[in-house]
């Protein structure tokens, strides 16, 4: 699920808030190259094994043990001296006598002894909560980061150290790790003993998708998502940081726009229309709210199921999908046809889709057409509408003077002229403040949306803009109407 799905899906999932910004953050991860000391059982080699029998038996002088088993003495100190390392015996210097300890009596039942191995691994330490883990998800370099245009999130966490570092949280963090990655049972097999040595460390960061809200108090709320799990952990930080004044969002109150209403523009729905609206709106959040958390429940059971081997709990979780797919299904029949209020996360979409998907004709009324909302991508979507014989109408202009990118109207003209004649309709209104879209017969927005100088782009500040969404077939002709008369041509 890309960031622009996600923010689509939670929009209204804050109670009388707005999306105002969204976007993808880096947060820093402390990667450390340890040398991690395991105890690891390991089998006893037959030599072993016979020596210690001997010393349980009351055999216990190195000579006697090289006559009973017939082999040179050098073989027999060797496997002695791997049996005292290990603490499986001791040895009289002066005597060359041997001792069973108690783990060498342990060893001898199994036939087997834990014994210490060095192994190479990497540690992580989130550099915002302090968490020591393992993992073996992609993490990105600063460099990789800047590439992408993703925002890095400086670490509150100091540049952790071998004696910073808990043996009980590396312990946790090992087991849980073992718990959930049996593929690495191998190399991380045994227990820890300790954390030996930290080799290196560097940061590294981790992309996590941060989504803004704002009430009418212009109060921050943040929701960070790790991939399109909430992690409530990494809002919290969020939160205090933005509460410190400490740089995690940029965020501009003065590229705030309010809620325009446009009387001459309103004036032309029926009230009932705009009424209807109104009271839908909370509906709608509540079933978009509703339905994110069914989506979140349905992701959660289908991962869960993949790894379930019981048949009975396999056949249950099958029926709970087949539940939640269907109550999805109705809330999102249920907001459909309704007449709405769109939020500014709302429009972009809509406009790409009557572009894609319209069969007749689109309508755009913009007072500005600038590279900013008009880029080359909705140029392409224009030109492939109009191969198909779709009519794009487009009436802009706010004063006599010109206010548009001159190269994008040149772009739409040279369109025109070359190719598509009355197909495309470029018409100048010089004195219009109205925003509105329509699809064939099928839907319209009247809206303070920019439609063709503002594209709804998270990373340029918070615009906050407000339309109302409509089927209403009487509705759209009345618009038509109207716009025919103003515009001077039939829609």
């Amino acid at each position: 699920m890309t960031i622009d799905e996600l923010a689509k899906l939670k929009a209204n999932s804050v109670p009388n808030s707005t999306l105002a910004k969204y976007y993808e953050a880096g947060i820093p991860q402390w990667h450390m190259e340890t040398i991690l000391t395991m105890l690891k059982s390991k089998k006893l080699s037959v030599l072993q094994e016979f020596i210690l029998k001997f010393v349980s038996s009351g055999i216990d002088d190195i000579s006697d043990i090289c006559n009973f088993l017939g082999i040179n003495k050098t073989a027999v100190n060797n496997a002695v001296a791997i049996l005292q390392k290990n603490s499986l015996i001791t040895v009289d210097i002066f005597y060359s006598k041997l001792k069973l300890t108690d783990k060498g009596e342990e060893a001898l039942k199994e036939a087997a002894t834990i014994v210490p191995e060095d192994i190479e691994y990497a540690l992580y330490m989130d550099g915002l909560l302090g968490n020591v883990y393992i993992d073996t998800r992609k993490l990105y370099t600063s460099k990789e980061l800047r590439s992408f245009g993703i925002k890095p999130i400086n670490t509150t966490i100091e540049k952790p150290t071998l004696d910073s570092l808990v043996y009980e949280e590396v312990k946790r963090a090992i087991n849980f790790f073992k718990k959930n990655h049996a593929y690495e049972q191998d190399k991380l097999e045994g227990d820890l003993q300790e954390v030996s040595r930290v080799v290196k460390t560097y940061v590294e960061y981790k992309k996590v998708n941060v989504l803004v809200f704002m009430n009418k108090s212009e109060d921050i709320e943040f929701q960070v998502y790790d991939g399109t799990t909430r992690n409530d952990d990494y809002s919290i930080a969020f939160q205090k940081q933005y509460n410190n004044n400490t740089h995690v969002l940029d965020f501009d109150r003065n590229d705030m726009s309010g809620i325009e209403e446009d009387n001459s523009l309103i004036s032309v729905l029926p009230q009932e229309i705009i009424e209807s609206a109104k009271a839908f709106s909370y509906k709608d959040s509540t079933l978009e709210r509703e339905i994110s958390n069914l989506t979140t429940q349905l992701d959660a059971i289908k991962n869960n199921d993949d790894d379930d081997d019981d048949e009975q709990q396999k056949e249950s979780a099958t029926e709970r999908i087949r539940f939640l797919e269907k109550k999805i299904d109705e809330m999102k029949n249920e907001r459909k046809g309704a007449d709405r209020i769109l939020s500014t996360y709302d429009h972009r979409p809509l406009l790409l889709d009557a572009l894609d998907n319209a069969q007749n004709t689109v309508v755009i009324v913009s007072p500005w057409i600038k590279s900013g909302g008009l880029n080359n991508d909705v140029l392409g979507r224009i030109e492939r509408a109009l191969q198909r014989n779709t009519q794009v109408i487009i009436g802009y202009g706010i004063s006599k003077t010109e206010d548009s990118d001159k190269w994008i109207l040149q772009r739409l003209t040279d369109m025109q002229k070359k190719k598509y004649g009355n197909k495309l309709l470029l018409v100048r209104l010089s004195n219009t403040h109205e925003k509105v879209l329509i699809k064939d017969n099928e839907y319209m927005v009247i809206t303070s949306f920019n439609w063709l100088s503002f594209k709804g782009d998270p990373n340029k500040g918070f615009r906050q803009e407000t339309g109302y969404y409509t089927e209403s077939k009487e509705a759209i002709k009345q618009m038509k109407a109207n716009l025919s008369n103003r515009m001077n041509i039939k829609i």
